[in-house]
């Protein structure tokens, strides 16, 4: 227990699904895919997430491979006048991979954070508190206004164990089976406040507060399902299917329509604000009634790995999400279309030392301008990526690797527009037994 609450603690990681992937899901699961997210066709211990068939295509050993990745980031959402903006960074997502293969049999493990997002703060709220004035009549007819909150936090993190076994079943061909255990929470805290005017003398002055403290915990289980096609040592062909995940969030909330009505003092206004800002997806999925299915989707995934010459090695692979076909109660997936990504990359070793890394990815989320919420919105990107990699010995290799997420901004069907941007630092080792 003390591990996994440590982990969790580290495996912090984006807002609002940073990085590559769909929905909840975070592509990057080490350090190399930094440098070059076309991961699914390479054969290495990175396989034990991307490619577990490819690891029985190792030399016989045990292999354990250590990932950290900072992420700088900064997002923010505007409307009209306001902008609130969160640059808070994530200096540690740790990750780690474990391969043991002996013969025709190799037995892969990981952990990281597999989904989700992690730690934003939001100064002075978020977009939602100034666009519900608009929202009822009533807030006109008593001259109700935002005037602003303490810093709104939010924090969404999976943590996932998952291993199994890759076998070859011929010259060329190795499969692989695997379970993944996940433990997911999201949570929401902060404050906003509101001020309204007289109303002839029949409604006193004062402030509405806005007290929100929420939780949502889930566990999930996972199928991973492996194919590798290896028929020389020049090319490779990797393949993963991974089933949804179902997720049945339980929330705890208390705060909110408590604070509405103390900080009014009437029922009246306390429960206008209340059942006006509850309707908004940015809130109603953090209410106690808000408990319910929030699955992972169910994903596949495809590469190619070519080493054209004795320096040169191609990659090239893709990811498709099946975001339509998963399951959730609250509605937060109706109008997504199904997610995708293509990402290209190659290394060059310069010696028997060194090697250089770099690749590209763009990302289709699936996402639009009616999915797009002030606690869940997942932009389209383009991401450039850049590493190098050190033998330093035959048994031990280091890696340092960057990328650039370039998102493509966009706004919802509420006119609030969000923006982010990330760089992502990442440093491995791998060390052979």
């Amino acid at each position: 227990m003390k591990f996994k609450q440590q982990l969790m603690l580290l495996g912090i990681v984006l807002s609002a699904n940073a990085m590559g992937g769909s929905i909840d899901y975070l592509s990057q699961q080490d350090a190399e895919y930094l440098a070059h997210p076309a991961m699914v066709g390479k054969i290495g211990v990175s396989g034990a997430y991307y490619n577990p068939a490819g690891t029985v295509w190792l030399e016989d050993g045990t292999y354990i491979q250590v990932n950290n990745q900072t992420h700088l980031k900064e997002y923010s959402m505007e409307h009209g006048d306001y902008k609130f903006k969160s640059d808070k960074p994530s200096p540690v997502v740790p990750s780690l991979q474990i391969v043991k293969k002996k013969g025709d049999t190799a037995f892969f493990f990981h952990a990281g954070a597999i989904a989700g997002g992690g730690s934003v703060a939001y100064s002075g709220g978020i977009a939602t508190f100034p666009q519900i004035i608009t929202s009822n009549p009533m807030f006109e007819v008593i001259g109700a206004k935002y005037v602003g909150g303490s810093t709104i936090h939010g924090k969404s993190y999976y943590v996932a164990f998952q291993g199994g076994i890759a076998r070859k079943f011929s010259e060329t061909w190795s499969g692989a089976v695997g379970i993944r255990l996940i433990d997911a929470e999201r949570k929401f805290k902060g404050e906003g406040n509101f001020e309204y005017n007289n109303l002839g003398g029949k409604l006193g002055s004062g402030k509405a507060k806005f007290d929100i403290d929420s939780e949502r915990t889930a566990f999930g289980v996972a199928g991973i399902f492996g194919l590798n096609y290896h028929p020389n040592d020049r090319f490779n062909l990797g393949m993963r299917y991974e089933t949804e995940t179902v997720l049945d969030f339980d929330n705890k909330e208390h705060n909110l329509k408590k604070g509405f009505v103390n900080s009014t003092g009437s029922n009246l206004i306390g429960n206008a604000f209340y059942n006006t800002i509850i309707k908004d997806p940015s809130i109603k999925q953090w209410m106690s009634e808000g408990s319910g299915k929030r699955n992972l989707p169910a994903m596949a995934a495809i590469g190619a790995s070519y080493r054209a010459t004795d320096k040169l090695t191609l990659l090239a692979s893709g990811n498709y999400y099946f975001i339509k076909e998963a399951s959730d109660d609250l509605g937060n997936f109706d109008h997504y279309d199904n997610g995708y990504e293509v990402a290209v990359g190659l290394d060059y070793q310069l010696n028997e030392k060194w090697t250089l890394m770099t690749g590209y990815q763009y990302t289709d989320t699936g996402a639009n301008e009616k999915t797009y919420t002030d606690t869940d919105y997942v932009l389209d990107a383009n991401m450039y990526s850049a590493g190098v990699k050190y033998k330093y010995s035959s048994q031990l290799e280091l890696m340092a690797t960057y990328s650039y997420v370039d998102y493509i901004n966009d706004k919802n069907i509420k006119n609030i527009r969000y923006s982010k941007h990330v760089d992502a630092f990442g440093l491995g080792l791998i060390y052979k037994f």
